[in-house]
């Protein structure tokens, strides 16, 4: 009797689980809330100068308020971009050895083929809207794209209503994603 899952049938089922929960512990950790003295803040709802501590005014992705000082925003999205980079090799290789192994079903190498083409499609959405962005005149730029979600942090002191609008334009017509999907932080 022939069985139905091999060992490796089950560890590529369990490298694939395991890539898909690498990628939303990324996006997850890129947007993690924390103490209201950080100097990054998110522009979504809050109105400069309101004195109101709300619910998604602050950002601190390091979650240490005491390194976050010390930290530049140039170091910041110097962190970010290599934490994004190295999150993207580790997924990667999974999927390499994935794609690789021999007593894969064509059903399951063609899902993970699916996975890489829209990883693949977000990478290069991500940069388009970071260059695009920069263009706008700010410093610094980086984009998450997350299934029909996006977050976009900036280096910005003081992100007006029109800066955003411009963000927000050149998401939707980069990513296709609807203005009400996406997240705008800064940082300064």
């Amino acid at each position: 009797m022939k069985k139905l899952f091999g060992k490796k049938q089950v560890l590529l089922g369990t490298l694939a689980v395991a890539l898909g929960v690498a990628v939303y512990l990324n996006y997850y950790f890129a947007q993690s809330p924390v103490l209201p003295d950080s100097n990054i803040q998110i522009e979504a709802g809050a109105k400069p100068g309101e004195d109101d501590k709300t619910l998604g005014e602050a950002l601190n992705v390091n979650g240490n308020a005491e390194n976050r000082e010390e930290q530049t925003p140039e170091e910041y999205f110097e962190m970010a971009r290599k934490n994004r980079e190295t999150s993207r090799k580790e997924a990667t290789q999974t999927v390499k050895d994935l794609l690789s192994d021999v007593k894969a079903t064509e059903e399951q190498k063609n899902a993970v083929t699916a996975q890489v083409i829209a990883l693949a499609k977000a990478i290069e959405q991500e940069s388009k809207i970071e260059s695009l962005v920069k263009a706008k005149g700010f410093t610094d730029c980086l984009a998450y794209i997350e299934n029909d979600s996006c977050s976009i942090v900036v280096h910005s002191k003081d992100l007006t209503a029109q800066d955003a609008a411009k963000i927000s334009q050149i998401v939707t017509s980069q990513a296709n994603i609807s203005a009400q999907k996406i997240n705008i932080l800064t940082v300064n």
